[in-house]
């Protein structure tokens, strides 16, 4: 019987479509800022949803490119903008290559 082999990158486009799913699952929009961040703008001023809601993007994430046949990781991060507060995940930091 053979093995099956996990990825060890994925496509900027794949890793877009998996977030915007993920996101959209969580928030209920799809909002993304794209750029060395992948995450979205929240509404919700209180810290500890904050992260909470991180995580849970980062949890569907994961299960989404789980379900693709990518062992994606991604660790939460909330960063605090003046007038904005992302939450999502840092691309560099996952555990496989970003093509």
């Amino acid at each position: 019987m053979a093995t099956k082999v996990k990825p060890k990158s994925i496509s900027t486009a794949d890793l877009a479509k998996l977030t915007q799913a993920a996101v959209k699952t969580v928030s209920g929009s799809g909002r993304i800022i794209k750029g060395p961040i992948w995450g979205y703008v929240l509404a919700e001023q209180n810290a500890a949803q904050q992260l909470e809601l991180a995580t849970a993007v980062t949890s569907a994430l994961a299960a989404g490119a789980k379900a693709a046949g990518v062992g994606l990781k991604a660790q939460p991060v909330v960063i605090l903008k003046p007038g904005k507060t992302i939450a999502g995940y840092i691309e560099r930091e996952l555990n496989i290559v970003v093509r």
